[in-house]
């Protein structure tokens, strides 16, 4: 597989429909052909992106929030249970996109790249560089419209990525 993740903007009522599904196929081919309203794909960077905001940890959780929100936060749908690891869905409620629209607007490149930089580089597999930073970066940033535009509809956001 090849660790591509993204967001999907969807409604409380493709939400339910979804739910509805049985965990073991709530995956890509299900998710692509899942009626959306908004989709934003962050490429590889969704690893460092949780790592900086969520203190190097690569796991699910809440904290620190709203951070950790963007990636592995908020409701898993798939992927903590045994034999689901190849494919990871997050749920973010729309109270949880809007606290992320609110963080992501006032992070500035400055602070990202101290949390960047933070990442402790042994839990990386990456290389950390100025080039990573940058991509990373530029996922995140550009990924502000979405978060605005899924918090003022009052959407909910998923996070999906292939292991």
């Amino acid at each position: 597989m090849s660790c591509l993740g993204g967001f999907r903007a969807i409604t409380r009522e493709q939400l339910d429909t979804l739910r509805a599904v049985p965990r073991a196929d709530r995956v890509p081919d299900y998710l692509d052909e899942m009626e959306t309203v908004d989709i934003f794909d962050v490429d590889k960077a969704w690893d460092a992106m949780h790592r900086a905001l969520c203190a190097s940890e690569l796991k699910f959780g809440n904290t620190p929030a709203p951070g950790c929100w963007v990636i592995l936060g908020g409701e898993v749908l798939r992927g903590d249970r045994e034999g689901e690891e190849d494919y990871l869905v997050v749920c973010k409620s729309p109270e949880q996109v809007r606290q992320v629209d609110q963080f992501l607007q006032g992070l500035t490149e400055e602070a990202f790249r101290k949390l960047y930089f933070s990442i402790d580089p042994e839990e990386y597999e990456y290389p950390m560089d100025e080039e990573d930073f940058g991509y990373t970066w530029e996922y995140l940033s550009d990924s502000r419209p979405f978060w605005h535009s899924a918090a003022e509809k009052g959407l909910w956001v998923l996070f999906d990525v292939d292991q």
